[in-house]
Parts: structure tokens; sequence; C-alpha cells
């Protein structure tokens, strides 16, 4: 029922050390949806918070689900080459709506999703 979703980084095949990558999910920042119980329509209101795990170490919170270059609001820059597994939790909670009432939704509701990105050593070579 709830919006699947990709992790999408920039570049997409892999990165160089020392280079930011660009992180974005397809899952969105909101979401609605009716759920009929009993005959009544029960209104959800969903709001999505990110938790993004790079794989080196490092972590990130947002609101945000990304956004593609240039605007790069989730980046992060790897010092090590590699592979490693970026992994994203996406947090669910909201309030919910039958009729004239309504109330916030106890507890919350997570996903996870997962890939796998190479990192590649950046080899410098001055010539004289």
């Amino acid at each position: 029922m709830l919006p699947s979703g990709l992790i999408i980084t920039q570049p997409t095949a892999g990165a160089l050390v020392r280079e930011p990558v660009n992180f974005l999910t397809t899952v969105p920042k909101t979401f609605q949806t009716v759920l009929i119980v009993l005959e009544v329509p029960i209104h959800i209101s969903l709001q999505a918070s990110y938790q993004w795990n790079f794989g080196d170490g490092t972590s990130r919170e947002s609101t945000l689900p990304g956004a593609p270059y240039p605007a790069g609001t989730i980046t992060h820059v790897y010092e090590n080459s590699g592979e490693y597994t970026v992994e994203l939790r996406v947090t669910w909670s909201g309030t919910w709506r039958a009729g004239a009432i309504s109330g916030p939704i106890n507890g919350s509701i997570r996903q996870n999703f997962g890939r796998n990105l190479k990192i590649y050593p950046a080899d410098t070579r001055i010539d004289r």
C-alpha cells in the first residue's frame, strides 16, 4: 500500500574518491490514501522522513528525498575506494480522519531500501 522506491545516485554507475555523489529517492515526501473500515472511509495522510546510511560509517537524516543535479540536496563524499552498500530508511508518520473526527497515528511505519555503489580510485598524475 505504501509507495515503493529506489535509491538513485549521480553519477549512476560509480563515482570517484573525494568527488561528491548526489543521492535521491523516488519515495515521495507525502502519501495519502483512503481505507474502508466497516464501510467508513478513513483518510490517511503520511509524511516521510529519510535516514541515509552511506555505507562508510556516516549517515544523514532529512525531510527531503534528495533532488537531481544541480540541486543536490543530499550529497556525500567518499574518502576511500571500494564497494559500499547505501541504505535508506524511510519512516512514515501521520494522521487519520473519519468524517469530522481525526487524530495522530500512534507509532510509525518503516521501509528499508538499499543499493551497492562502487567508488573508484582517482589516481593523480602530474606531467612535467
